[in-house]
């Protein structure tokens, strides 16, 4: 016995509109839930490296001080002196008591210098003052 095709369901096509709206909906969902973090760099700080250990400028609010080699301080986009420095550190402190620092030395710079900065943090009341490093490629 011999049975016919129909020449119509050769031709058949998926509809695939409704999963190019699902695909779109999905992205613009992940780009608004993302966060982005602007991560504070000074280019003029070259942070010596150390062999184990993880980053901590991922770690939510944290204050940077950048020490410069030339023993300067840079916080929050401008250079400061030591007294100018410990009113910020302060001031920050005010408004989160839980206020993480992050000193960043030059390994160029006098280790006095970067001291000095941990000792302000500890002294303003900062109950977590790290030193930065940066780990070998």
């Amino acid at each position: 016995m011999k049975v016919r095709r129909s020449d119509d369901s050769a031709g058949e096509l998926i509809n695939i509109s409704s999963l190019i709206d699902v695909m779109f909906i999905l992205i613009i969902f992940f780009m608004a839930t993302t966060t982005f973090q602007r991560e504070e760099r000074d280019l003029k700080v070259n942070l010596p490296e150390s062999g184990e250990g993880q980053t901590l400028s991922d770690a939510p609010r944290v204050l940077v001080i950048n020490v410069r080699e030339d023993g300067s301080y840079y916080m929050a986009g401008k250079t400061l002196s030591a007294e100018e420095m410990n009113a910020e550190i302060r001031r920050s402190l005010k408004q989160a008591p839980d206020q993480k620092v992050l000193v960043r030395g030059d390994k160029r710079a006098l280790h006095g210098h970067v001291a000095t900065a941990v000792s302000m943090c500890k002294a303003a009341g900062v109950h977590e003052a790290n030193i930065g490093y940066q780990l070998p490629r």
